[in-house]
């Protein structure tokens, strides 16, 4: 085989597997799915932070006349007597 041919032979392979390998790529750039009620109430239950990172981001949502009222009887707030208290 000539070196021409072996060159040849080379960039064809070469090219074969950049076009296989850019075609087999999937990204994933979807959001992820929302959280659910049930996952806020948790998050809210579960600790002082998590509650007061609720309270904060249904405070921040609310606008005037646009949001249904959000139900919050499955919430249950945490209780700590050693946290520093925290500005809402």
């Amino acid at each position: 085989m000539t070196n021409i041919s072996r060159l040849k032979t080379c960039a064809a392979a070469f090219a074969v597997v950049l076009l296989t390998v850019s075609c087999g790529s999937s990204s994933d750039d979807s959001a992820p799915p929302p959280t659910t009620q049930a996952q806020e109430d948790a998050a809210a239950s579960g600790s002082v932070a998590g509650f007061i990172a609720f309270i904060q981001t249904l405070i921040a949502s609310m606008t005037l006349d646009t949001k249904e009222p959000r139900d919050v009887g499955g919430i249950t707030p945490p209780v700590t007597e050693t946290a520093e208290p925290t500005t809402i």
